[in-house]
């Protein structure tokens, strides 16, 4: 297992910080309501990165991952302009199903703990 770099971290977490900004102040679709992000996974290139991200209905799950990728353009433009830099990884949005799982197992083991 390879650590990161610090200035990948530093990135990673730069995006991850100003997106969850310009969501909140320039989303005006109510799906986004609850969302967060959960993580930001920078390729070794920097050529893309996977914002993972998760909300409080699972059923709209593909609403929000689809808004979030329209968006993507003034996303891209806005983090550019934040920080300071010409060449940023191009955006892309996914649901966290690592979340679900984990709720799910929550759910079958009060089930059990009933029984």
């Amino acid at each position: 297992m390879t650590s990161k770099s610090p200035a990948k971290r530093r990135i990673q977490v730069d995006i991850q910080r100003l997106l969850t900004t310009m969501i909140q102040r320039d989303a005006n679709d109510p799906c986004f309501l609850g969302m967060v992000i959960t993580s930001v996974d920078v390729s070794r290139d920097n050529q893309s990165a996977v914002i993972k991200v998760h909300g409080m209905n699972r059923d709209e799950a593909d609403m929000l991952v689809d808004g979030l990728r329209r968006m993507a353009p003034h996303f891209e433009h806005g983090l550019r302009r934040s920080l300071g830099k010409k060449r940023l990884p191009k955006l892309s949005f996914s649901w966290d199903t690592a979340l679900d799982a984990g709720n799910d197992m929550v759910e079958l083991l009060n089930t059990l703990d009933r029984a």
